[in-house]
């Protein structure tokens, strides 16, 4: 087991169990953590009642495209920041204390399910930010208004995400053959590809268009 591990980076190595801090202080360190259910469930009811809001201005053939391309692009998005953001190589060191915090410590404990999501204040903080941005999009493509149908669409895709990828660690493979093979995958990219391939957790979509595809057969 221990040559699957040679190429990988100190920083990177995964532990079979255990935990550690970000902060010293109790109460930001708090902060870091939450089950699952907790982001889950906010998120649900955000995309719930933005979609509510949305049906009361939009007909549903226009509602259902638009929220299935904020999904879609919730995808590519997954695999950008993953990619870019949390493996890219710097010598920046604002941005090795984002990767560290944001993932580099999932990658040390991925077996550690109170880090398997992103907690909530800083969810909230995030997901204004998208919403501002995808409305200035559409404000300049003509219609502000469809970032109100685009937005849920993009977050429930996150929701799936968070879910799929907290199954993946706490969860054996099940038998169901496309989606055992999205969990073997994702252990390809833990345990002997993380920083160059298999970026995709809920779909291997962008790691076919990118060519980030490991060549194992999974």
């Amino acid at each position: 087991m221990e040559k699957q591990f040679d190429k990988i980076p100190e920083h990177l190595k995964p532990k079979d169990k255990g935990t550690d801090t970000l902060f010293k202080n109790g109460l930001m360190e708090k902060f870091t953590r939450t089950h699952i259910s907790v982001p889950v469930t906010m998120h649900l009811i955000i995309v719930g009642y933005v979609s509510y809001l949305a049906l009361q201005q939009f007909s549903i053939l226009t509602f259902i495209p638009i929220f299935a391309a904020g999904v879609l692009f919730w995808t590519f998005s997954e695999y950008w920041v993953h990619r870019y953001v949390y493996h890219v190589h710097t010598e920046k060191k604002w941005l090795l204390k984002i990767q560290h915090m944001g993932h580099g410590i999932h990658h040390q404990y991925p077996k550690d399910p109170t880090r398997l999501a992103m907690p909530p204040l800083p969810a909230l903080i995030l997901i204004s930010a998208f919403y501002s941005l995808f409305y200035g999009i559409f404000w300049l493509i003509g219609n502000a208004n469809l970032a109100i149908i685009f937005f849920p669409g993009f977050l429930l895709g996150y929701v799936g995400y968070i879910s799929f990828h907290y199954l993946q660690h706490v969860l054996k493979p099940p038998k169901f053959g496309p989606v055992n093979r999205l969990w073997k995958f994702h252990a390809l990219h833990h345990y002997k590809y993380p920083e160059t391939k298999a970026f995709g957790v809920t779909t291997k979509l962008w790691d076919i268009v990118f060519g980030t595809l490991p060549e194992e057969k999974v």
